[in-house]
């Protein structure tokens, strides 16, 4: 396989008595390594070899993206032998996966990438774990609802911060950790003017959540990603571009067949559900109060130098914009700012960021469908509690107008609908929980 102008999925290895892991990649002249330290509490017990090697085999393919866009060659090159569910998620991942990216560094869009690589058989079944669920958890409202859906689950946090900590607390659940090491060099090159921007983010940590599962034998891997995730965020020339397409349903059905290799189940629970869905759900638990959706409490500014520093809501991102507009809808004033640290709907400044929400270009962030944003801004223009806030009043009238093209309205948001993948038991239990919490329905 020539390596002429192509990126290289290289070497990896995993020391099972250090707990480290190592994924090796090559650019040009430059090679880079990310590894990955393990929860001590996935060494102890032995996992099929297979299942082991498929499950680094699919870290290793889309771990890849993060140092892939330093340059975008458009040509990948895999040193190891892979399955056909293998490639197509690396596809997926390199190529819509990359559409943001694509978009943002004025990239051909689609990205379109040339896979090189030697097509293997599976290997043999395995059989599933039998250790539980494991939720890969980021801290938000989404993680919250799967864990008290599935109480007797383990909580999975990659990189781990005080959020995530805190949720799996609240729920009362296990949490597993690893850490992600991204190889310095990456840094040194993006500054130097490699190219940089938006990676799929929910690829690699399901990729790495199978690894952890074929580690501690824990199955199904669940997921919380809405059906707001097919929405795309803007399209180029014709062609759709998705912040959040490794959260989509087209995605999530390529990395099943994939973790089924590996003998692991993989689905989004919340699937069917609008984010105004889940928010009502969430405003009804007790928890709501441990969550936190905000991205930018996640940089090290943020946080402080060694992710010391409290994290809480900045109020002023998009996905916080929109996470507040939606539990408006299912908290008065005085809980809603409890619950936030304070209201940007009292903050005319903030109008435009709001009126983003309903955009033809939705910000470039997890946020939810245009719709559904602008039919929660014209629920609350009609309400009592809600109707005199700045911003209310500055944008009620015109989200009303856009909400009536679809004749959306926060009612028809509330049922679940559309395709999934969810196994009977689960779907059950998530019903269970969706009835308890109905009282908070307006």
């Amino acid at each position: 396989m020539s390596e002429t102008g192509a990126f290289v999925v290289a070497g990896r290895s995993l020391d099972l008595s250090t707990g480290e892991a190592a994924f090796s990649y090559r650019l040009g002249a430059d090679e880079f390594t990310e590894r990955l330290v393990l929860d001590p509490v996935l060494l102890g017990s032995g996992p099929a070899p297979a299942a082991l090697d498929a499950a680094l085999d699919l870290v290793h393919l889309v771990m890849g993206t993060s140092y892939y866009k330093l340059a975008a060659p458009g040509r990948v090159v895999v040193e190891r032998p892979v399955t056909a569910a293998q490639l197509a998620v690396a596809r997926a991942a390199y190529t819509d996966g990359l559409g943001e990216f694509a978009a943002v560094n004025r990239l051909p869009v689609p990205h379109r990438v040339e896979f090189d690589a030697e097509v293997r058989e599976p290997g043999q079944a395995v059989e599933p774990g039998g250790r539980g669920a494991l939720l890969p958890v980021g801290g938000g409202k989404d993680s919250a609802l799967a864990l008290v859906v599935i109480p007797d689950g383990t909580a999975l946090a990659v990189n781990p911060t005080g959020a995530q900590r805190d949720v799996a607390r609240a729920a009362g659940v296990p949490l597993v950790e690893v850490r992600r090491r991204l190889d310095p060099l990456l840094a040194e090159r993006t500054a130097e003017g490699g190219l940089n921007g938006h990676v799929p983010v929910t690829a690699i940590n399901s990729a790495i959540a199978t690894l952890v599962a074929v580690l501690g034998g824990y199955d199904p891997v669940v997921l919380a990603n809405e059906r707001s995730a097919d929405e795309e965020t803007l399209t180029v020339d014709g062609a759709s571009v998705n912040h959040q397409y490794s959260k989509s349903y087209a995605f999530e059905r390529l990395f099943t067949a994939a973790a089924a290799e590996v003998g692991t189940g993989y689905f989004s629970l919340t699937r069917q559900l609008s984010e105004l869905a889940t928010v009502a759900a969430v405003a009804a638990l007790p928890l709501r109060g441990d969550i936190l959706s905000c991205n930018r409490s996640y940089t090290q500014k943020h946080m402080g130098i060694g992710g010391q520093a409290e994290q809480r809501w900045c109020l002023h991102c998009d996905k916080c914009l929109f996470t507040f507009l939606c539990f408006a809808v299912f908290l008065p004033p005085a809980e809603a700012e409890e619950m936030f640290g304070g209201n940007p709907l009292a903050d005319p400044s903030l109008a435009d960021g709001f009126r983003r929400l309903w955009a033809t270009e939705k910000p470039f962030d997890c946020v939810g469908e245009r719709a559904e944003s602008a039919a929660a801004m014209a629920h609350l223009a009609a309400s009592r509690s809600w109707g005199s806030q700045p911003v209310v009043r500055l944008l009620g009238a015109e989200a009303a107008d856009a909400a009536q093209v679809t004749d959306a309205t926060v009612a028809r948001f509330l049922p679940p609908r559309g395709e999934h993948g969810i196994p009977a038991r689960y779907l059950e239990s998530l019903r269970r929980v969706l009835e308890a919490s109905r009282s908070a329905v307006p």
